[in-house]
Formats: C-alpha cells, sequence, structure tokens
C-alpha cells in the first residue's frame, strides 16, 4: 500500500513539474485524477516551479500521512483499539474543525495548518487501510482457494 500513497505523492508532485515543462496536456492527465477529490484551488496550494501541486495543502498532508502511516503500520497496530480509535478521532475532529470553522468566521486557517490537520488524519487512518486490505484479501484467498488459505496466512500480511 505504501507503493500506491508514494505514486500519488510523486504524481501530485510531477504536475507543476509538466507544467514548468511546458507539457501542459500532460499535465492534465495528472491534474485531471486528483480533481475527483480535491478543490486544487491555486491559493490553497503549495507551489513547485511557481505552479500549484495537483493537490491543496490539506490532500497534500492527507497523502503523506497514508503514505508514512502505512509503513508504521506494524509499529501503529501494537497500540490497544481503543487507543487508536481514539487517534483517528482526534485526528479527524482536528481536520472537521480546520475545514469547517472558515465558514463560522470565527477562525481562518492556514497552509502549515492545513497540511498538519492533514498529515495527522493521514498517519492515524492508514493502519485501518491496512488492516481493512489485508482482511480483503485474506476473504479472497479463503473464497478462492479454500483450505489452502490458513498456509497464505504470513503471505498475505
Amino acid at each position: 500500500m505504501a507503493v500506491i500513497w508514494g505514486a500519488l505523492i510523486i504524481t501530485a508532485l510531477a504536475s507543476p513539474l509538466l507544467l514548468w515543462a511546458a507539457s501542459p496536456k500532460t499535465a492534465l492527465f495528472t491534474y485531471l485524477p486528483f480533481s475527483f477529490f480535491c478543490h486544487q484551488l491555486p491559493e490553497r496550494s503549495f507551489t513547485l516551479l511557481q505552479h500549484p501541486l495537483a493537490v491543496c495543502h490539506r490532500c497534500s498532508g492527507i497523502y503523506l500521512g497514508l503514505f508514512l502511516g502505512t509503513l508504521a503500520a506494524p509499529l501503529f497496530l501494537r497500540i490497544s483499539p481503543r487507543v487508536r480509535r481514539a487517534c483517528i478521532l482526534s485526528a479527524a475532529a482536528f481536520l472537521a474543525a480546520d475545514a469547517l470553522m472558515p465558514f463560522t468566521g470565527f477562525w481562518v486557517g492556514f497552509p502549515l495548518l492545513r497540511f498538519l490537520t492533514g498529515l495527522a488524519f493521514g498517519v492515524t487512518s492508514a493502519p485501518l487501510a491496512v488492516t481493512g486490505l489485508d482482511e480483503i484479501l485474506r476473504t479472497l484467498c479463503r473464497v478462492r482457494y479454500g483450505r489452502y488459505a490458513a498456509n497464505l496466512k504470513g503471505v498475505v500480511s
């Protein structure tokens, strides 16, 4: 899974590089897939070579957090489920508060905070994604290979 998140980070970084290299048609193919998940507002995105990344500050943090959290998942999964739930819910609450407070006029977020709340959410939720994927693969193995799935226990993890 870390490979997937790493590839997404590289793709987001490649978008402004492609624009800088005067290849807007190719850059479109890197910006477009992210547009389904991110607003991509230039004023809310980090820039590279004076061009915005394919994702905003918060999404940059989420993708980097998912990458780092996937790498750290074996350590994070050793923590009790109660503590893990509290970490994920806390990170989600901070992310939601940072995203919603500007609409009240009470708080205006800033780039570093948007990035950090996304990073915290990504790091804490990645082990959940790893566990979910592991469960899906185990179920598919059981359905596909029946009694031999028990022998695959060390392979899927």
